[in-house]
C-alpha cells in the first residue's frame, strides 16, 4: 500500500502575463521506506511538486488533483491541519541552507521551535536530547548546537538542514537539490548522509534533482520530467540500463564521465518550451531526434512497457505502427 500517492496532480501559477502550466497530470506513488527521484531540468515542475506536497505553494498557485497522504487529501487541507502534518510526519530539506536557516538565531533555538511547534509541553532536557541525536545522525558534534549559522561551512550548514528536518522522526523527508551550489567532494559526503539515514531511519524519501548521476545509488524509483509533464517511471536500474523516452536517453547521455577521455561532452540541443503557451502535441517535441509530425500535433498519452510507464508515441501500440501513415496525412 502507498504511504503517500499523487493522483493527476496539476499546478498552475497564475501571472499577469497568463497561466503557467507548471505541472500538468502526473501521478506516482511512494511506498513505505522507498525512495523516488524526480529528476529533469530547472524548470521541469520538479520543485513545486514537492511544494504541493506540503502546502507551500505561493498565493498564485491553482492546484487539481489529489495528494494522498495516509488516506487524507493533503491538497485539500486547511493551513492549520498542514502545519501538525509539516516537520513532523512530511518533512522537507530546502535548496538554500543560508537563507532557510535564521542567520541571527543559535541553532539550539531553532530545533527547539521546530520541537515546541509540535510538542509545546516538552521539557528542555527532553529537546536537547532530540537535537544532539538529530545533528549526531549527520556527523556534527551537538556542541555545536550554540552556533550561529555563520559559523558552519556550507557543507555543514546542509548537514543541520537535514538534521532539522528529521529530528521529529518524519515518515517521509523531501530533499529538494540538497547538493546544490556544493563542491563534489561536499556532495558526496551529503549523498553519503541521506544513504545512512534511509538505512537507519526506516523512512520514505522524495530526492529532488536535476542530475541523475547522484541518484543511482540513493532512489528505488525515479520520476522523469519533462516541461511539468511525467515522460518516464520506473524502477531505477531498468530505467538506468535501458531508457525509453528520448529525454531520458539524452539526460544519461549528458552525464559526464572523466573516465573516458575521448568522449565527446553530450548535451540536449535548445531549451525548455515557454509553459505559458507550450507546443502542440508532445512537449518534447522541438527538441527531440525522433520526433514526428503526430508528435508535433497529438499529445501522447502515458503507455504502460516494461513494468514501467512513458509518455512517447514511439511506444504507441498500433498508433506506433501506423506513425509513418498518420504522419503522412497530418502532413
Amino acid at each position: 500500500m502507498a504511504l503517500l500517492e499523487v493522483k493527476n496532480l496539476r499546478i498552475d501559477y497564475l501571472t499577469r502575463r497568463g497561466s503557467v502550466k507548471a505541472v500538468d497530470e502526473i501521478s506516482f506513488s511512494i511506498g513505505s521506506r522507498e525512495t523516488i527521484g524526480l529528476v529533469g531540468e530547472s524548470g521541469c515542475g520538479k520543485s513545486t511538486t514537492g511544494l504541493a506536497m506540503l502546502g507551500l505553494l505561493p498565493t498564485n498557485a491553482r492546484i487539481s488533483g489529489e495528494i494522498v497522504y495516509n488516506g487524507k487529501d493533503l491538497s485539500k487541507m486547511h493551513q492549520e491541519e498542514l502545519r501538525k502534518i509539516r516537520g513532523e510526519e512530511i518533512s522537507m530539506i530546502f535548496q538554500d541552507p543560508m537563507t532557510s536557516l535564521d542567520p541571527i538565531m543559535r541553532i539550539r533555538k531553532q530545533f527547539f521551535e521546530l520541537i515546541q511547534a509540535h510538542h509545546p509541553k516538552m521539557n528542555e532536557n527532553e529537546m536537547e536530547k532530540i537535537s544532539s541525536e538529530a545533528l549526531k545522525s549527520v556527523g556534527i558534534d551537538p556542541s555545536r548546537l550554540n552556533n550561529y549559522p555563520f559559523e558552519f561551512s556550507g557543507g555543514m550548514r546542509q548537514r543541520v538542514m537535514i538534521a532539522l528536518s528529521i529530528a521529529l522522526k518524519p515518515s517521509i523527508l523531501i530533499a529538494d537539490e540538497p547538493t546544490t551550489s556544493l563542491d563534489v567532494v561536499v556532495q558526496e559526503q551529503i549523498m553519503e548522509v541521506l544513504k545512512e539515514l534511509k538505512r537507519s531511519k526506516n523512512m520514505s524519501m522524495v530526492l529532488i534533482t536535476h542530475d541523475l548521476g547522484v541518484v543511482a545509488e540513493v532512489v528505488d524509483k525515479i520520476v522523469v520530467m519533462y516541461a511539468g509533464h511525467l515522460v518516464e517511471y520506473g524502477n531505477v536500474y531498468p530505467v538506468y540500463e535501458k531508457p525509453l523516452h528520448p529525454y531520458t536517453q539524452l539526460l544519461l547521455e549528458s552525464i559526464p564521465n572523466v573516465k573516458l577521455e575521448d568522449r565527446e561532452l553530450k548535451y540536449i540541443p535548445g531549451s525548455l518550451p515557454d509553459l505559458k503557451n507550450p507546443p502542440k502535441g508532445c512537449r518534447f517535441s522541438p527538441r527531440c531526434p525522433f520526433s514526428k509530425n503526430i508528435c508535433k500535433e497529438k499529445e501522447p498519452p502515458i503507455f504502460e512497457i516494461e513494468g514501467r510507464r512513458v509518455k512517447c508515441w514511439l511506444y504507441g501500440g498500433e498508433i506506433n505502427a501506423n506513425i509513418d501513415k498518420t504522419s503522412s496525412a497530418v502532413g
